[in-house]
């Protein structure tokens, strides 16, 4: 969103400082300034509007942001408008009621369009659009400062007949720059009996202002935000328009906004306004209450912020505020939609107290807070932690699966649109991926991997009963250990296997042989006390904190190192570590010899490389191993 620093004083007219500064301070308030520059002697402030914030993409709702920040007044131009004499009643119609919130139309004749004064045009490209004609740039003009669309019909060709419906009757539509769009049917439109004028958010060649025009009729709308970012993205097309059509727009912004539109154009393209207005507003909003409490601002903050100031702060941005016992009742302005529990006017509050000002050397409570960790999570952290302390791998992999994977056809829950045609459905054990590592693992040539896998399988218990539960499925090559291993675990929770609810999924695949336990109900099981000193839980003698991705096959190789003293192994293979460094997958002293004869002890190695190629690392291993004695 970009915002002319100038043209902020329509809405506050005592900002006088300087435009750095309002960029910086917008940045502390969550509305990041991108850049300030100076282009045609106008100073540009570039915004970057992360939150959903409809009110945000106008100058309104950012000169609406200035005037809290700073304490200035607040003020809308000024309008006066002649009074409408005229009975004649515009022939609109609406069918499409569902997707139409509101709209404002008026009919303007013996208008006198010219090009652009040089003041318009320069807004409208420092926006970077075109500038066009007068009565065009003056909607686009109003767009940006009020954040509401609007479009302008010229009545010689578009008619008085306007009916805002869904499209049953066109199949083309030719844009305001000539692009031909093929309409679908059910798209939100403007036309009349017989063309297709204007889409919701685009206008439309059949119905466009050019110099030539007399007669105009203005309309401003808002529409169901669903029904237009629908339509945007089934077409393909984005524009200005759409882009605040398609969040919550206020439609009690129309009224001021639509007086200001005529107002201009009577000013510069002169001009009688020929109808009646046309209100169209079934919309019947229930007006949002929320109980204020002053003092839980500081709870959330965790800083002591002043009663006054979150009062004060709440009326500068528009709400009503009325004391109430000990505590207030607040109705948020009509246009800002984003206001509806305590804790969206806290976070204003805080906002504008702002959040350089927020000490982060400082506790933020005394108080504990209560553990809302669920049980699953802790209970998986802890798994976790064993796991790899006795020497596992941890892999993660997608929770699709092929047709060839499923086990249950019955039980199984296929995706709809998914994102790869080979992988329809999702996963109701997770051994068929530990199969699936195993055979990447001997591609790569890993000797005796041991390695598991947390997370989350899906089936339906019966039809239309979706189920998605926690599991554990886990490998070792030897499977006396496999069996240790399990008893470790169940040792280290302070459990035994009598209260798995769930009995461990077994199976066999070339030999090798997978678990699977259900974590759901176990973690019901698991005392809370026992198990958050688990988390703690580091084992001596193997501790891995990092994760590594294979690009290329382990190599393995054998060294034999011939040394006078007897050295601890330990020592060696911490010096020989070193000296590989980041390619060092694994090294083990497989044997110690000592020759009597030679009065020699041989250490033999074996050392496995990871992401080299074969001949890298064989030259490393030469290198690192080419020594006769310890230095």
């Amino acid at each position: 969103m970009k915002i002319i620093y100038s043209h902020l004083q329509k809405f506050i007219p005592q900002l006088k400082i300087d435009p750095k500064t309002v960029a910086d301070n917008l940045s502390l308030i969550g509305h990041f300034a991108d850049s300030v520059e100076k282009i045609d002697n106008q100073v540009v402030i570039d915004l970057e509007i992360r939150q959903n914030r409809a009110d945000c993409l106008s100058y309104y709702g950012i000169a609406k942001e200035l005037a809290t920040l700073y304490q200035i007044p607040f003020v809308t131009p000024s309008v006066n408008l002649p009074p409408i004499t005229k009975k004649d009643k515009l022939p609109i119609k609406v069918t499409a009621k569902s997707d139409v919130k509101r709209i404002m139309a008026l009919r303007l004749s013996n208008l006198k369009n010219t090009p652009s004064p040089t003041w318009l045009k320069q807004f409208i490209q420092l926006h970077q659009l075109n500038s066009i004609n007068t009565i065009v740039d003056l909607t686009n003009y109003i767009m940006f400062l009020y954040g509401i669309p609007n479009h302008a019909f010229d009545t010689a060709k578009s008619t008085n007949h306007l009916i805002w419906e869904l499209n049953h009757q066109f199949d083309r539509f030719t844009t305001l720059d000539g692009t031909k769009l093929q309409l679908h049917p059910s798209l939100l439109m403007v036309n009349n009996p017989k063309k297709a004028l204007s889409l919701s958010f685009l206008g439309g060649q059949a119905c466009a202002i050019n110099l030539d025009t007399t007669e105009v009729i203005f309309e401003m709308a808002v529409y169901n935000r669903s029904k237009v970012r629908a339509d945007s993205h089934q077409l393909k097309t984005i524009t200005e328009a759409g882009i605040r059509l398609d969040k919550e727009l206020s439609h009690h912004l129309i009224p001021p906004a639509f007086s200001y539109l005529i107002s201009l154009i009577l000013k510069h393209c002169h001009g009688q306004i020929t109808s009646q207005t046309y209100n169209y507003c079934l919309l019947k909003e229930k007006p949002i209450i929320i109980n204020f409490d002053p003092k839980q601002i500081s709870q959330y903050a965790g800083v002591s912020i002043p009663n006054d100031f979150a009062l004060d702060t709440l009326k500068q941005l528009g709400c009503i505020v009325n004391k109430r016992h000990k505590t207030y009742q607040v109705k948020p302005p009509h246009f800002r939609r984003d206001l509806n529990l305590i804790e969206d006017l806290i976070e204003e509050i805080i906002r504008f107290w702002r959040y350089d000002k927020i000490p982060t050397d400082q506790p933020i409570s005394d108080q504990p807070l209560p553990d809302i960790t669920p049980p699953i999570a802790n209970l998986t952290r802890s798994l976790k932690n064993i796991l790899v302390s006795l020497g596992y791998d941890e892999v993660r992999s997608w929770p699709l699966i092929k047709e060839s994977q499923i086990i249950n056809p019955k039980t199984v829950i296929r995706t709809q649109n998914s994102i790869n045609s080979k992988y329809p459905a999702l996963r109701q054990s997770i051994i068929p991926s530990l199969i699936n590592q195993k055979q990447q693992y001997h591609r790569l040539k890993l000797e005796n991997p041991q390695f598991f896998e947390i997370g989350k399988i899906y089936y339906q218990e019966k039809v239309g009963d979706y189920q998605e539960k926690y599991s554990l499925a886990l490998h070792h090559p030897n499977v006396t250990q496999l069996q240790t291993d399990i008893d470790t675990i169940l040792s280290q929770l302070q459990l035994n296997s009598n209260q798995l609810v769930d009995i461990p999924l077994i199976q066999k695949h070339r030999q090798n042989i997978y678990v699977e336990i259900i974590l759901d109900s176990l973690a019901n099981i698991v005392d809370q006390k026992h198990l958050h000193q688990n988390n703690n839980f580091s084992a001596k003698k193997q501790k891995r904190t990092t994760a590594y991705e294979l690009t290329g096959q382990i190599t393995t190789l054998d060294a034999n190192l011939n040394l006078k003293n007897k050295i601890n192994p330990t020592t060696l293979i911490r010096k020989y570590s070193k000296k590989i460094g980041q390619h060092l997958w694994r090294i083990v002293i497989t044997d110690i010899y000592h020759d009597t004869a030679k009065k020699l002890y041989r250490y033999t190695f074996r050392v496995s490389y990871f992401n080299l190629n074969s001949a890298t690392a064989k030259t490393l291993h030469l290198k690192v191993f080419n020594l006769n004695n310890l230095k």
